[in-house]
Parts: structure tokens; C-alpha cells; sequence
């Protein structure tokens, strides 16, 4: 299983960094970006959010819940269904907000008559 430390070094060896080069740019030490890729040690969460703006990828990637680089999980709770939808962070349609896609969501589900567990099956 992929680790937080393990897709750091992965990222930062695809851009030819060194740990001492990405220090620099994150204002931390090479043995700081060492222990986080050895997951001995965690950023903070500015510092997290400046390596996912860095490297273009999204949180949730940097954390393991997605495989998909630009993979963002959306949850929400839809009358009384949870749904969990994973959304690419660089394409929501239109430039719509999370909120605006969830209320599409809803919007979908109202109109359509959407039945979000037959979905799921069916789209997994």
C-alpha cells in the first residue's frame, strides 16, 4: 500500500528534485522532506498544502484516499443516502463550486428520480 512519504518521494524524484531542492522551496530542511518521505514525520497542514499546489495534485492524493492525482472525494448526504463521488480537481464542468456540484447533485436526484445505490453498483 502506498504511503503519504511514498508519493512525495515518487513526485519529487519525477520532477529530478533532490530532498535538499524541495526543502528550499518549502522553507523546511532536507532532513525535514526525508523523515516525511519515510514517514517518520507529517507536514504541517500549510506545508501539505504547498506540496499539493507545488506538485498540482490533490490532497486526497497526497493522503492515499485516491489513486487519481487530481482525484478529489466529494461526500455528502443526500436525503438520508451517503454518496462518496470522486470528481478530478481540475475539471469541475463550468468552474462550479463544491457546493454547486453537490447541489446539482441533489438537484438530479429530485428531478431525476436518481436512485443513488443502483448507480454505484451499477458504475463500479
Amino acid at each position: 500500500m502506498e504511503t503519504f512519504g511514498y508519493r512525495l518521494r515518487k513526485l519529487r524524484t519525477e520532477k529530478e528534485l533532490t530532498q535538499s531542492e524541495l526543502g528550499k522551496l518549502l522553507n523546511v530542511t532536507n532532513v525535514g522532506v526525508a523523515k516525511w518521505e519515510s514517514d517518520d514525520r507529517f507536514p504541517d497542514k500549510e506545508t501539505l498544502i504547498k506540496i499539493a499546489d507545488y506538485f498540482n495534485v490533490s490532497l486526497d492524493y497526497l493522503l492515499c484516499r485516491t489513486d487519481n492525482p487530481k482525484g478529489i472525494l466529494v461526500n455528502d448526504n443526500i436525503d438520508g443516502n451517503e454518496i462518496q463521488i470522486e470528481v478530478n480537481k481540475e475539471v469541475y464542468p463550468d468552474g462550479l463550486t463544491h457546493e454547486e456540484v453537490l447541489e446539482v447533485l441533489k438537484t438530479l436526484k429530485e428531478q431525476l428520480g436518481i436512485d443513488w445505490e443502483k448507480f454505484k453498483k451499477k458504475n463500479t
